[in-house]
């Protein structure tokens, strides 16, 4: 088959069952990897669906300009589409993202604008947010995709991300956990699931300094794509039926297990989502299913604590060369 662009070879990413990581007692646990979408994230999925749904309802013009604020995939994302597309692209985000995901935003051919996270990346979101706002309304061909409101979000995972995982899987779903950001993975998905199995257990997944769900505080963490520390209103909160809470490090080292022990070279909130799906099988049992996502690929993390090491140790290798 040959793609007449790349957009059409978005989605029906692989899963995968952990073979490594689970206990003999625990339920059978499937990962969707969205680091081999592409894109390198879940994100572009949602990115392409705001964009078409917009230019069904006449809001982009070819000589429009997309201003999105985010804490990542989903700037990388538009980026791309709007390379495809024709449409300049300005992505405004947090400065405490790693320095990965403002390079391919770049390379993508858009313009960045960073905001200055002083500790609370709740408070820097909704900065990045009014930003893009006031480019609105001081610009009429501003478009402002805004993807923690925009229905064609958890659109994009109810009729295709879903669907994709109730082919694949072909059998019984018991559990799903999902790490919030937007909201839209876990509503979209989270429907989907429910509606073929309505005693499905699915838990929503927060970062321990951004667990705005659970009523905790929200600080600064690096579990980047997740944790906003706002309630998006694209949220079903009547979808999950409960919430856990990740902490940083645990996050970064089950993201080192999936490589290590499952070669999957995945990004930091993976090991979020996949943390909680290891609680959560362990408290299923054996001979149920438990699917959650990878949101990404880990080398737009080089710049973070999950290659902290290795970060560390690449100078003194090439002096030595």
């Amino acid at each position: 088959m040959i793609y007449q662009n790349i957009l059409q070879a978005i989605g029906n990413t692989p899963i995968v069952q952990l073979n490594h990581m689970t206990d003999s007692d625990s339920a059978r646990v499937l990962v969707k990897f969205e680091g081999l979408n592409v894109g390198g994230s879940i994100k572009t999925r949602t990115a392409l669906n705001m964009i078409c749904k917009a230019e069904e309802d006449g809001l982009l013009q070819p000589d429009s300009v997309i201003v999105e604020p985010t804490s990542g995939n989903q700037g990388i994302g538009l980026a791309l589409v709007g390379a495809v597309k024709g449409y300049k692209t300005i992505i405004i985000m947090p400065d405490s993202v790693s320095r990965e995901r403002k390079m391919l935003v770049e390379h993508y051919g858009a313009e960045v604008i960073l905001v200055h996270d002083r500790g609370n990346i709740g408070d820097c979101i909704e900065e990045c947010v009014k930003m893009a706002n006031q480019m609105k309304q001081e610009n009429p061909k501003v478009f402002v995709p805004q993807q923690f409101e925009n229905s064609a979000n958890p659109m994009a995972h109810r009729y295709h991300t879903g669907l994709e995982i109730l082919q694949q899987v072909a059998g019984p779903i018991h559990g799903f956990c999902s790490g919030i950001g937007t909201g839209g993975t876990i509503t979209g998905i989270g429907e989907t699931l429910k509606c073929v199995n309505p005693d499905i257990t699915i838990w929503a997944v927060e970062p321990e300094n951004a667990a705005i769900l659970a009523g905790g505080t929200v600080g600064t963490h690096i579990q980047m794509g997740i944790g906003d520390g706002v309630i998006p209103g694209v949220l079903n909160q009547n979808i999950y039926d409960d919430i856990f809470i990740v902490s940083d490090k645990e996050a970064l080292q089950t993201a080192k297990d999936l490589a290590r022990l499952e070669g999957l070279m995945c990004g930091i909130s993976s090991g979020t989502n996949v943390a909680a799906a290891l609680k959560l099988a362990k408290k299923l049992g054996k001979g149920k299913t438990v699917v959650t996502l990878l949101p990404d690929t880990a080398e737009r993390y080089f710049s973070t604590p999950l290659f902290e090491n290795m970060a560390a140790a690449i100078p003194q290798a090439l002096d030595n060369e």
